[in-house]
C-alpha cells in the first residue's frame, strides 16, 4: 500500500465519520514520519493485529466495533439530518425521495447500535465535524433545496470511490461475517442513496446553470 492510497483512505474514513478528528490527525502524523507503512501489506500487521483505515487494531473484532461505533454516530445523526431537510423540502421531485433516504439511515443506525450491543459493547463515539456541517446546512430554512444538494454533491462526489474504504474494510473481514454482510449491504444502500441525490442535484441545478451562462453570453 503506497503513501498516497493510505492518505486517500483516512481522508474517506474521515469523511464518512468512521474515525475522529483526533484519530486522523494522529494517524497523518505517522504517515508523515513513514510509520503509516507499518502493518500495511494486509489486515493483520507484523504483530498480528488487523489494520484498517490506516490505523493497526489489536484484533479484528477491535476494529469491528470501532466501525460500528462510528457508523452509528453517523448514521444517527444523517437519519436526524435528512428528516430536517424532509420536513423542509418544497421540492416535490425529491421530497419522499428525501423521506426515504431519512429512514434508511434510521434503519442503519439501529442495525449497528444492535450490533454493538451483541459484541458486547456501547456506542460512545461523537459525530464528526463534517456531520455536524452537514445537518446544519440541511436544517437551514433559509437554504434552497438545490443549494443543500449542492452542498451533498460537494460532500460525496463520487459515491463509490467515497465509500471504497469501507467496502474494502468489509471484504478484509474473515471471523465476524455477520458484520462484514451488514457492511456490504450498508455501503449498497449508501451508494444507491448518493447517486440518487447527485442525479437530483445535476437535474434540479440544470437550469440554473443555463440561465446563468445564457446571461454571461
Amino acid at each position: 500500500m503506497n503513501r498516497d492510497f493510505e492518505f486517500k483512505q483516512l481522508l474517506r474514513a474521515f469523511r464518512a465519520g468512521i474515525i475522529s478528528e483526533k484519530a486522523f490527525e494522529g494517524e497523518m502524523a505517522e504517515l508523515e514520519h513513514g510509520a503509516g507503512h507499518n502493518g500495511a501489506n494486509g489486515a493483520n500487521g507484523a504483530s498480528g493485529g488487523f489494520r484498517a483505515f490506516g490505523k493497526n487494531y489489536g484484533s479484528e473484532r477491535e476494529a469491528v466495533i470501532s466501525f460500528l461505533d462510528r457508523a452509528y454516530a453517523a448514521e444517527s445523526n444523517g437519519a436526524a439530518t435528512f428528516e430536517n431537510w424532509a420536513k423542509l423540502c418544497t421540492t416535490e421531485c425529491i421530497r419522499s425521495g428525501i423521506k426515504m433516504i431519512a429512514e434508511r439511515e434510521a434503519y442503519h443506525a439501529r442495525i449497528f447500535k444492535n450490533r454493538l450491543r451483541e459484541l458486547g459493547a456501547k456506542p460512545s463515539a461523537p459525530v464528526n465535524e463534517d456531520g455536524r456541517k452537514f445537518k446544519e446546512a440541511m436544517s437551514d430554512p433559509n437554504l434552497k433545496d438545490t443549494e443543500k444538494l449542492l452542498v451533498h454533491h460537494k460532500l460525496v462526489a463520487d459515491p463509490v470511490v467515497f465509500f471504497q474504504a469501507i467496502s474494502e474494510f468489509a471484504e478484509r473481514i474473515t471471523e465476524d461475517v455477520e458484520t462484514k454482510e451488514v457492511i456490504k449491504l450498508f455501503v449498497q444502500d449508501e451508494i444507491s442513496s448518493g447517486t440518487w441525490l447527485n442525479a437530483s442535484c445535476a437535474a434540479l441545478n440544470a437550469p440554473a446553470a443555463s440561465v446563468a451562462q445564457a446571461d454571461a453570453m
